[in-house]
């Protein structure tokens, strides 16, 4: 191997590329060397390439909130009434119109500004689900300190259920908002069924209340979105969810946009 290594180091690269392909060929093993015009040929010829986006690897990845024009339509005006990113807007989309194909209502917890509410209700436009929309209107309530401790009581208090409603008023379907504190906001809808849930609420208990309310109102298949899952900021959520989760079959399932989803198992 010191010879070998000799060799290689004394002649040119060509001949160290002969050397070490004739090498491997003698336990079996084959190479090729491709150009680098070759081997990033993908990340010049791309279609759309301003829809691919640079992650870790040099390799462009495909950011699919910009470049699906069916999201880019629903999404039209959105962003400025929500604080939820392109990325977590197009699966909340995806899986919305997953949803479609199973029984039962669309709900979220934590509507804020409406944004992501606005993006649900256009794509329930024409389907006779009604879309129920929760929140105090009033922020956040007292996180508890040790699940909560980097959180504080009354953010995300910058609207009302009135311009929530405006900003919907063009949905022609079934809306139903309820203001005030959860889980009080559930009374009365003991026999709903739901198809998609977003949660959107960031603290331990609220989570909690969340899924015992609509974990066993959720239809097979069914869908739950868990917004602030994977953020430091919110843990407290995703203690809820895996303490909620851990003895039932389903499994949430961490996305790389910081979310969380469960399919409800038939």
């Amino acid at each position: 191997m010191l010879s070998l290594v000799r060799r290689v180091r004394g002649g040119s690269k060509a001949a160290a590329y002969r050397l070490t392909k004739g090498l491997l060929r003698r336990f079996g093993y084959d190479f090729e060397i491709f150009p680098r015009s070759r081997r990033d040929a993908h990340a010049v010829e791309i279609v759309d390439e301003s829809f691919y986006r640079e992650w870790t690897s040099p390799s462009p990845v495909w950011a699919p909130w910009r470049g699906e024009s069916d999201f880019r339509e629903a999404y039209d005006g959105v962003e400025p009434y929500t604080v939820v990113s392109g990325d977590r807007c197009q699966v909340l989309y995806r899986l919305a119109n997953q949803a479609l194909s199973v029984d039962g209502d669309f709900a979220e917890c934590g509507v804020y500004r409406g944004g992501t509410a606005l993006l649900l209700s256009r794509v329930l436009e024409g389907h006779q689900e009604t879309l129920h929309l929760f929140d105090s209107f009033e922020g956040l309530p007292a996180p508890d300190p040790e699940r909560d401790p980097d959180l504080e009581q009354g953010v995300f208090k910058a609207t009302s259920a009135q311009a929530v409603g405006a900003l919907l008023g063009g949905f022609s379907g079934s809306l139903r908002v309820h203001p005030g504190w959860i889980p009080s906001t559930f009374e009365g809808l003991e026999n709903c069924r739901f198809a998609f849930v977003h949660v959107d609420v960031d603290l331990y208990r609220s989570t909690l209340d969340c899924l015992e309310y609509f974990y066993p109102r959720l239809s097979p298949g069914g869908i739950v979105v868990f917004d602030d899952y994977g953020f430091p900021a919110a843990r407290g959520e995703k203690d809820a969810v895996d303490e909620f989760f851990a003895d039932l079959p389903e499994a949430p399932l961490a996305l790389p946009t910081g979310q969380a989803i469960v399919t409800k198992l038939p």
